[in-house]
């Protein structure tokens, strides 16, 4: 199963968020005239960042509680900045059930506007059952 794909920008505003919240102080993240000291074109995007996507995707499944969050894994594939626009994509694999839980691997994929595959974040859930969305 997969989502539609939805278009993604990420701002200025959404990077300083993120990073105040895990406490980097990489001056890269912080101003644009830090990005240009160590060579970025503008503002990069920290490379766990993109994972704020799943919350902006609409799944055409839900999950059952209790949900628990196994591993995740991320692979940032080609730098990916402030205000370019993206695309992005969930897809479910990997589900079977065992002892009345699911077991899920879902993978987040982001997108240039080129089509270049810019980022996966694999997510491996628990959870108590899943269901379509009718």
């Amino acid at each position: 199963m997969k989502t539609n794909a939805y278009p993604l920008l990420f701002k200025e505003a959404d990077v300083q968020q993120f990073v105040r919240a895990v406490g980097d102080q990489n001056p890269i993240y912080l101003s644009l005239t830090g990005a240009h000291m160590y060579g970025y074109k503008t503002i990069p995007l920290p490379p766990t960042m993109p994972m704020i996507a799943y919350k902006l995707i609409e799944t055409p499944w839900k999950l059952q509680h209790p949900i628990i969050h196994r591993k995740q894994q991320c692979e940032s594939h080609h730098v990916m900045y402030i205000n370019q626009p993206y695309q992005g994509f969930i897809i479910l694999k990997d589900q079977f059930r065992r002892h009345n839980l699911t077991f899920i691997n879902q993978t987040l994929q982001i997108y240039d506007s080129s089509g270049i595959l810019c980022f996966s974040g694999t997510s491996h859930l628990i959870a108590g059952d899943l269901f379509e969305n009718n």
